[in-house]
């Protein structure tokens, strides 16, 4: 979703309205004569967002494991939302018990933005299940000038990833999909340069050293438009039948990556990508 110049990701507005309710909510109730929780609100948010992401950080430490210190790295989006709510909730009862004159208007803050946080949540998903667009009659081209029809990408699970080579999170995470295309031959993994040249492209490559099949050129951003994308990197998922199953606005980390090839049913390796890109 896009507010002006800023491309945000569906979980993190559902967040940003969470707190934002939860915060009105508080600070209606102080307007009333009952004790401001503003700080313990936000004290509240910040170890909660902790416990989620430690929570995804253990479900997925195969994926981390080689490399440490990409847990400290959110900017791949790895939270587990249920554990983030369930520390939240716990981390209030423990103010609520310690300070009993917080209870009610804190109890009513986390109870509102949990609530507007799920609600949102759960309508964008539904809104992209809603939206499972098949592959679109559009034609773009390889490296070789080559037209290509995105339809003929049907037929089994396939990850698009739409990125440019000015992009800095397009480069830090290209090195993750160039392992996952070699490791993990039953998914077709295409990286569709948005608005640049196949010359452009192969530089990079040559210079980067990426190893990579199924480049293409996208110099109209036809892709962009159909999917309505407004920000690098955003990764596709589609399926076997050419419906795009989920979507990913940001920088992938191996671990994001595995969970949403859970989507398109394509199971996660039993052991973590390596840490460099192949030669």
């Amino acid at each position: 979703m896009n507010l002006g110049p800023l491309a945000l990701s569906s979980g993190l507005l559902a967040l940003l309205f969470g707190v934002i309710a939860g915060l009105a909510t508080a600070g209606f109730l102080h307007r009333r004569g009952y004790p401001d929780v503003s700080n313990p609100l936000f004290l509240i948010l910040v170890l909660g967002l902790l416990a989620s992401r430690a929570a995804f950080v253990a479900g997925w430490w195969p994926q981390y494991v080689q490399q440490p210190l990409s847990i400290l790295n959110v900017r791949d989006h790895g939270f587990d939302p249920l554990a983030g709510a369930l520390g939240v909730i716990v981390l209030a009862l423990l103010i609520g018990w310690r300070r009993p004159t917080l209870r009610r208007p804190l109890a009513a803050g986390v109870t509102v933005g949990i609530a507007a946080a799920a609600f949102a949540g759960l309508l964008a998903i539904k809104l992209t299940a809603q939206a499972q667009l098949p592959l679109p009659a559009l034609v773009v081209n390889d490296l070789e000038g080559h037209d290509i029809p995105v339809a003929t990408l049907r037929g089994q699970p396939t990850v698009i990833n739409l990125w440019a080579t000015w992009c800095g999170p397009c480069r830090r995470e290209m090195p993750v999909l160039a392992e996952a295309q070699r490791r993990l031959p039953q998914v077709r993994f295409v990286f569709a340069d948005q608005g640049e040249s196949g010359a452009a492209v192969q530089q990079f490559m040559k210079v980067q050293q990426l190893a990579l099949e199924h480049v293409l050129i996208d110099a109209n951003l036809q892709l962009s438009n159909y999917y309505n994308v407004r920000g690098y990197p955003t990764t596709l998922f589609i399926d076997a039948e050419g419906r795009l199953r989920d979507t990913h606005m940001g920088e992938l980390s191996r671990a994001t990556l595995a969970e949403h090839l859970q989507r398109i049913d394509v199971e996660a390796p039993s052991t973590a990508l390596p840490t460099s890109a192949p030669r």
